[in-house]
């Protein structure tokens, strides 16, 4: 048994609690306080808050090595050349290097839970190395119909190997990448096969301009690039929200990602059909995508999660500059102070996470039963005084450089990525030449 004592004990489904301790026996929470374990062993962490691991629900572990690769281009050039680079100018061992450095970064900044999309599966393998949980989806391409049985007997390979590891925090899922690079019937056939074999879903969707003209007219680059490799472009005529629910997609299961181009049709979709979403305010707003209507899907009451998405199209890993991001974005939006709050960002970057992935009977909050895995966030900066409340001061105020120290299970994680870094010495030269 061992007592973990803080200033603040922030456990998300009730209010935070001062001068407090997280009572852990083993890899699980049993107490929020220090009371009836006098025998215990007691870990001291003055001026600092403990708060639930933070649960990343939208990532790419795999494109990390593409850091500071892609800036200040179109999203039509972006996705070709990071497509390029991944397939043609970086190795699989690049590739996986790639993935453990963006776990390790994960973990130093209190994230212990992660949604994962992966191409190549090196996350799969990464992920189970350093203890994350979460959801690994294994992404599907197959713009043209006519390659939908190849992909399907692609993915049913993988999904089966990847299975054998599963438990109950660490679970195999299927997404398909997006509108324009999956046709109408490989989403029914992913659909069909996520149904049949319990697994969760995910997809990019609602992203784009360039997203919207290939799916309401069949007009735009995506459509040109289409068109010039064979493959016929049928406008459905609707939002891409509404495509998805005629593809029967949209169930609880599923989390939307990014759903920035959203219309008032669409949230009475999302009302009835219960998907949930994922918020990336930061990627969102680089790429130039504009600002999901975050504040009017909340009141739809569907699961709503924060992701950090790549940091090829981020730059870092960093939930509090996610919630903040989130909150200052949709008061400009909307022009009212009361749009989004500190207590609901923080619930989105732990317990909603949780929920969008189906694990919060696990995890998302330091509730007793529940895993002990969390963050202990210093206070003792001087950015961060006074402190009159520490979820609005962590919000705020504080970033990643504040995480004192991750737990997962219960245990300290230590990582270094000194000998990864100097493998990646040489990528950015490889990568300018090969461009």
């Amino acid at each position: 048994m061992t007592l973990f004592e803080a200033d603040w004990i922030c456990p998300v489904t009730t209010p935070p609690i001062r001068d407090a301790a997280l009572a852990v026996e083993g890899e699980t929470i049993v107490g929020l306080s220090s009371e009836g374990f006098a025998n215990a062993k007691r870990v001291s962490f003055p001026g600092c808050a403990i708060i639930p691991g933070f649960v990343n629900a939208h990532a790419h572990l795999e494109l990390t090595v593409l850091r500071g690769f892609l800036e200040d281009m179109p999203f039509d050039s972006w996705i070709p050349r990071l497509t390029r680079a991944k397939y043609e100018q970086l190795s699989r061992h690049d590739m996986l290097q790639s993935a453990r450095l963006g776990a390790i970064e994960m973990l130093r900044a209190g994230v212990t839970c992660v949604a994962e999309v992966m191409d190549l599966g090196v996350s799969w393998q990464v992920m189970r190395e350093f203890g994350l949980r979460g959801i690994a989806y294994q992404e599907v391409f197959g713009p043209a119909a006519s390659q939908t049985e190849e992909a399907m007997s692609g993915l049913r390979k993988k999904i089966d190997e990847y299975r054998r590891d599963e438990n109950d925090t660490f679970l195999a899922g299927v997404s398909p990448h997006a509108p324009y690079t999956v046709s109408a019937k490989l989403f029914r056939a992913l659909n069909d096969y996520a149904q049949h074999e319990g697994l969760r879903l995910t997809t990019h969707i609602a992203e784009s301009k360039e997203e919207n003209l290939f799916i309401r007219h069949g007009t735009g680059p995506f459509a040109e690039n289409h068109r010039k490799r064979g493959i016929d472009v049928t406008p459905a005529g609707c939002s891409p929200i509404a495509y998805l629910d005629r593809l029967g997609l949209l169930r609880p299961e599923m989390l939307l990602i990014h759903a920035v181009d959203i219309e008032d049709s669409d949230l009475d979709i999302l009302n009835a059909r219960r998907p949930a979403l994922v918020h990336c305010p930061k990627s969102n707003a680089k790429l130039a995508h504009g600002i999901s209507r975050v504040a009017d899907i909340q009141k739809t009451g569907i699961s709503i999660g924060l992701g950090t998405d790549s940091v090829a199209s981020n730059n870092v890993i960093d939930m509090f500059e996610e919630m903040r991001a989130a909150i200052f974005q949709q008061r400009g939006r909307t022009q009212q102070w009361n749009a989004l709050d500190a207590y609901t960002v923080f619930r989105m970057a732990t317990l909603g996470g949780a929920v969008c992935l189906g694990l919060e009977r696990h995890i998302g909050s330091l509730d007793v039963g529940k895993r002990a895995d969390f963050a202990v966030v210093s206070l003792n900066d001087p950015a961060l005084h006074p402190v009159y409340d520490p979820i609005q001061t962590m919000v705020y105020s504080a970033s990643r450089q504040n995480v004192k120290a991750t737990y997962l299970r219960g245990q300290e994680v230590r990582t270094d990525p000194s000998g990864i870094m100097k493998e990646f010495e040489s990528i950015p030269k490889r990568l300018s030449r090969d461009s």
